[in-house]
């Protein structure tokens, strides 16, 4: 994908002359707002996950050339990027991007009910609202002409369950992230929330299996559900460290298939979370000794797998972008609210690169629903605009920075 990063240059001062965005800021965004509901309405319901997330990002390429923006480009992870050149020639990036893709997908679910005040449907915040923003970004770049002092390269990349350590983010970063300055993380909820935090986390899976056997058949063996029970209780006890800056929280647990059955297998996802990187690693390494140690005997079969890993993000490297992002949240009134770091905004730091999470409305997430409220969605809009021109404008390229 480097390779076009010249033609786009090339191509720079041809066609009508660019505006700047602030010159944009009052203008009415009520098409824009409306064409961002029904995208992340038409995203929620593709089938996800997929190879890539190819019939997701498919459909994000052809809306892109639709806009008619010729600078579109797959690369072989399943990342899709459109770039948008600065004049002159600078060599650095702003990048904004967006997730896409659905870990537990299903079509009644990921459905989405749209009323005057939300559109409701599993998924809609946590994924589907950010890339339909940035889908709509893309086309408001391209349908206005404005331009930047840097050069913009907005990217969509597929993360799902068979992508939960963002391995096509991380191998597109490793490519581009000499290149990037500064990134944003574009996603549906948390509009108003600086994450400042840093946490980092482990996502571990335990499976646990037992001999299959009658309810009333004889002998006292512990079921699977009463092993995984058991692991929660030990694990909720454990004292982390006199800060309580370390916690485990059982994100799930399963086990049995009804009454009148044995529970001979059962599974439970953890999240492990700190705010110190050898605290983190030392709980990890507890909780896996624990859960052994719990499940021995007794003909258990237990397994611990590590799903992700997700370093403690860096504080003081994001410090200029997210005091753009307080900025531009008290130009459009709005109250800052405290966050934890963003996942991806950590891998960016880990490349080198000062980053924040950008939420375009606010909504909620329970575990029978999930809905994004319609009425902020201008204001967040608004907002990506804001902020995006902010950091093209006060973040320097990494050849500038001191050593």
């Amino acid at each position: 994908m480097r390779r076009i990063a010249g033609f786009t240059r090339a191509i720079v001062g041809g066609g009508r002359a660019r505006r700047r965005l602030k010159e944009l800021r009052r203008v009415d965004l009520s098409q824009y707002v409306n064409r961002i509901i029904s995208d992340a309405m038409l995203l929620n319901e593709l089938p996800s996950p997929t190879e890539a997330e190819s019939r997701r990002m498919d459909f994000i390429a052809t809306r892109l050339r639709d806009f008619g923006i010729s600078n579109v480009v797959t690369d072989k992870s399943g990342n899709v990027a459109a770039l948008f050149p600065a004049f002159g020639t600078r060599p650095d990036f702003l990048l904004v991007f967006a997730e896409v893709g659905d870990a537990d997908f299903s079509p009644l679910g990921n459905s989405v009910h749209l009323t005057k005040e939300q559109a409701t449907g599993h998924g809609i915040g946590e994924r589907s609202a950010g890339a339909a923003a940035l889908m709509v970004f893309a086309e408001y770049a391209q349908a206005t002409g404005f331009y930047l002092d840097k050069n913009l390269l907005l990217l969509f990349t597929p993360s799902s369950s068979v992508d939960e350590n963002a391995a096509a983010l991380r191998s597109f970063l490793s490519e581009w992230g000499s290149q990037i300055s500064a990134g944003l993380f574009v996603r549906g909820n948390g509009l108003g929330i600086v994450e400042t935090r840093p946490i980092g986390t482990y996502w571990l899976s335990v499976e646990v299996r037992k001999p299959e056997r009658e309810l009333l058949a004889a002998g006292t063996a512990a079921s699977a559900a009463a092993i995984l029970g058991a692991i929660a209780f030990q694990i909720g006890g454990i004292t982390w460290d006199p800060g309580k800056s370390t916690i485990v929280s059982i994100a799930r647990m399963q086990a049995g298939i009804g009454y009148g059955h044995w529970p001979a297998e059962g599974s439970m996802d953890l999240e492990i979370l700190s705010e110190e990187e050898t605290l983190l690693e030392t709980a990890k390494n507890t909780v896996v000794a624990t859960i052994q140690k719990i499940a021995s005997g007794d003909e258990t079969e237990v397994t611990v797998s590590v799903r992700a890993h997700h370093a403690v993000g860096d504080t003081q490297r994001n410090a200029p972008i997210t005091a753009s992002l307080q900025e531009t949240l008290g130009q459009l009134r709005i109250k800052p609210e405290t966050g934890i770091i963003a996942e991806k905004v950590a891998m960016l730091n880990e490349f080198g690169i000062p980053g924040a999470a950008v939420g375009v409305t606010t909504g909620k997430v329970t575990f029978e629903e999930e809905h994004i409220e319609l009425a902020p969605l201008e204001t967040g809009f608004r907002q990506l605009l804001l902020i995006v021109e902010r950091c093209a404008e006060n973040s320097r390229s990494k050849e500038a920075e001191p050593q």
